[in-house]
C-alpha cells in the first residue's frame, strides 16, 4: 500500500503495489525489507526479467535447445521425402505408365499436399489437447516410411496397366503428404518453446530446414540417377532399382533415423510459452487473471492469402521444372533430372544466404520493409522474367529408335523467321516409340508449341535467380509476424490452417499449372502466376500497418497506474 499524489490533485491510497515481491535493503536484514528503487547499479522486480532467466536452470535450456533442432531436423527430412521426387516423378510416371499426358503430372503432385492439407488441423488439434507432439510425430514418420516405400514398389502394379500405376503413385504421396503434416507440430512446438525474444530467429530456421530439404532432395535424386543404372525396359517384377526407385527407400531410410531422433532419449519437450503466459497473471486473488487479447483476424486472414499465392511460385519448380526445360531445350529425361537437380542445389545454398542474411537485416530494419523489399518485389519481377520473349522458336519434338537415328518428327517442322512462325504440314508419329527417346516440344498434344517463342536460357536463369532470393525471405517473415500476431498462446490449430492453406496452394497449383502449361502454354502460364504475385504484394502493402505482434498485458503496466482520481470524470 502507498499514498500517491493525483493529476487532478488529490491525495489517493494506492493498493496497485501491495503484491509486488519486498526485497531485503541489506543482506543481513532480512526482517527490513522495502520496494527496491531502480537504479543504474539496482536489479529490476523479477517481472521485468527475461522470463528463461527466471524459470530454466542451464541443463534445461540446453535440453530444450536441443529440442528444437530434433524439431529442425524432422521438418528437414519430412521436405527431403517430399522433393527428393519432384524431379524425378514425371520420367517414373512416363516410363510406368507412356500413355499418360502432362496434366496427370498435376494429380499426382498435387497428393502430397492434399494429404498434408486434410491431416496438417488435426494433427495441430492433437497437439493442442495432449500438450506434447512425440506421439503424433512417431506417427506420421511412420506412415513417413511405409509411403516412401510405396513409392519404390510401384513396378509391381505395372502388370494391371498405366492407370493401376498412376493411382499407386497418387496414394504413396497422398501418405508421404499426410506425414509431412508434422511440420505443423514442430512449427507450433518451437512456437512453444521460444521466448518472444528467440521466435523470430527459430523460425526463420524453421523455414530455413524447409528450404534445404526442399533442395537436398532433388539434388539426392540426380546424384542416383546418375549412379545407378536404368531398369530394363520391360520394368517387369514387383522390386526394380534405379534412380527412381532408390529414391523411395533413401526417404524410407531418412524416416527410420528421424524416429530414432524422437525416442525419449534425445528429444525432450518444454513450455516455455505457457511460463510466460503464468508470469503475466495478477498475485492478488480478487483481481482477474490477465487476459490476452484477441488476434487480429484480418492481418492474420490477409498473411494467409498472401502466403497462398506466394507458394504457387514453388508449385512451378516442383510441378514444371523437368518438362519444361524437356520441351525448351530438347533435353533427354536423364539431362533434364541432373541438370534440375543441380540448379536446385545452387537454389539451396543462395537461400540458405538469403536466411542468414535475413536475420541480420531484421535485427536492424521492420521485419514488414525486408518481407516487401527483400521479398515480394523479387518475386514479382523474377515470376514476370519467366514470360518469353524473342524470336527464337521452340524445338518440336523428335523421336529415335533404338539405334540412335532420327526416325521422324512426331507433329510438325517448323521454320521460323525473324518475327514469327509458320507451320509447315509434316509427317506424323505412326509408330511407338519410348518415351525415354522422345526430345522436344510435343506439338501434337501442345500446339502452343508453334507459335510461343522459346524462353532464353539466360533469362531462364535469371528469373529463377531472382525468384530464389526472395522467396525465401517472403516465407520467412511471414511466419514469423504470423506467430507474432498470435501471442502467446497455444498455436497447433493456427499453425495447422497456415500449413492447410500452404497445402492447398500446392494442390491447386500443380493441377491448374499443368493444365494450363500443356493447353494454353507458357505466356499463360506466367501471366497468371505474375498476376497472382501482384495481388500478394498488393495485399501486404495494404495491411502493413496491422502486421504488430499481439499487445500483451505485462504486470509492470498492470502497477504504473496513478489512482482512480486521476482518471478523467465522466460525465
Amino acid at each position: 500500500m502507498g499514498v500517491t499524489f493525483g493529476k487532478s490533485g488529490s491525495w489517493v491510497v494506492d493498493h496497485t503495489m501491495d503484491d509486488i515481491p519486498l526485497y531485503g535493503m541489506r543482506s543481513d536484514s532480512p526482517w527490513h525489507d522495502s520496494v527496491s528503487t531502480i537504479s543504474s547499479r539496482d536489479t529490476p522486480p523479477a517481472y521485468q526479467k527475461e522470463p528463461t532467466n527466471l524459470v530454466e536452470s542451464p541443463s534445461h535450456k540446453r535440453a530444450r535447445k536441443r529440442s528444437h533442432w530434433v524439431a529442425y531436423t524432422t521438418i528437414f527430412v519430412m521436405s527431403i521425402g517430399f522433393s527428393i521426387v519432384l524431379s524425378g516423378v514425371w520420367p517414373y510416371l512416363h516410363e510406368l505408365a507412356p500413355s499418360l499426358s502432362k496434366e496427370y503430372l498435376g494429380w499426382v503432385i498435387a497428393s502430397n499436399p492434399l494429404g498434408q492439407m486434410v491431416s496438417a488441423p488435426l494433427l495441430g488439434l492433437w497437439g493442442n489437447k495432449v500438450g506434447k507432439i512425440r506421439g503424433a510425430c512417431l506417427t506420421t514418420v511412420f506412415f513417413f516410411i511405409v509411403g516412401n516405400a510405396m513409392y519404390a514398389l510401384i513396378s509391381a502394379f505395372q502388370g494391371l496397366g498405366d492407370w493401376a500405376c498412376f493411382y499407386a503413385m497418387i496414394i504413396s504421396r497422398f501418405i508421404v503428404g499426410v506425414s509431412s503434416a508434422n511440420v505443423t507440430l514442430c512449427r507450433s512446438y518451437v512456437v512453444a518453446s521460444t521466448t518472444m525474444k528467440e521466435r523470430t530467429i527459430a523460425i526463420s530456421i524453421i523455414a530455413a530446414s524447409q528450404a534445404l530439404g526442399f533442395v537436398i532432395g532433388p539434388v539426392i535424386q540426380a546424384v542416383l540417377t546418375m549412379t545407378i543404372p536404368d531398369a530394363p525396359d520391360d520394368r517387369s517384377g514387383w522390386f526394380l532399382l534405379d534412380g527412381y526407385t532408390a529414391a523411395g527407400w533413401v526417404a524410407s531410410f531418412l524416416g527410420l533415423i528421424n524416429l530414432i531422433l524422437l525416442t525419449p532419449y534425445i528429444f525432450q519437450e518444454y513450455n516455455i510459452a505457457e511460463k510466460e503466459r503464468e508470469l503475466l497473471k495478477a498475485k492478488r486473488e480478487k483481481d482477474e487473471n490477465v487476459k490476452l487479447p484477441k488476434p487480429d483476424y484480418l492481418a492474420l486472414g490477409s498473411i494467409l492469402f498472401s502466403f497462398f499465392f506466394a507458394l504457387f511460385i514453388y508449385v512451378l519448380l516442383e510441378t514444371l521444372a523437368v518438362p519444361f526445360v524437356m520441351d525448351q531445350y530438347r533435353w533427354t529425361e536423364k539431362e533434364a533430372v541432373v541438370v534440375v537437380g543441380i540448379a536446385l542445389a545452387a537454389a539451396g545454398i543462395l537461400s540458405i544466404g538469403m536466411y542468414v542474411f535475413n536475420g541480420f537485416l531484421i535485427k536492424r530494419f521492420d521485419e514488414r520493409k525486408v518481407m516487401l523489399i527483400i521479398g515480394f518485389i523479387p518475386l514479382v519481377i523474377g515470376t514476370f522474367l519467366f514470360l518469353p520473349w524473342g524470336n527464337t522458336p521452340i524445338p518440336p519434338q523428335i523421336c529415335q529408335d533404338n539405334n540412335d537415328t532420327a526416325t521422324t518428327e512426331m507433329t510438325t517442322v517448323l521454320m521460323a523467321s525473324e518475327s514469327t512462325f509458320d507451320a509447315i504440314d509434316g509427317s506424323t508419329h505412326t509408330s511407338v516409340i519410348a518415351a525415354a527417346n522422345c526430345k522436344g516440344c510435343p506439338v501434337d498434344e501442345q500446339e502452343w508449341c508453334i507459335s510461343t517463342p522459346q524462353l532464353p536460357e539466360a533469362q531462364l536463369i535469371i528469373a529463377f535467380t531472382i525468384v530464389v532470393i526472395g522467396y525465401p525471405v517472403a516465407l520467412a517473415v511471414q511466419q514469423s509476424i504470423f506467430s507474432k500476431i498470435l501471442g502467446p498462446k497455444p498455436q497447433g490449430v493456427w499453425m495447422g490452417i497456415l500449413t492447410a492453406v500452404g497445402s492447398l496452394s500446392r494442390i491447386l497449383g500443380p493441377i491448374f499449372v499443368s493444365y494450363v502449361y500443356t493447353n494454353l502454354g507458357t505466356i499463360w502460364c506466367f501471366s497468371i502466376l505474375t498476376g497472382g504475385m501482384v495481388l500478394a504484394f498488393l495485399d501486404q502493402v495494404i495491411m502493413y500497418r496491422h502486421f504488430v505482434p499481439m499487445k500483451v498485458p505485462t504486470l509492470d503496466e498492470r502497477h504504473a497506474y496513478d489512482g482512480p482520481a486521476a482518471e478523467k470524470p465522466k460525465h
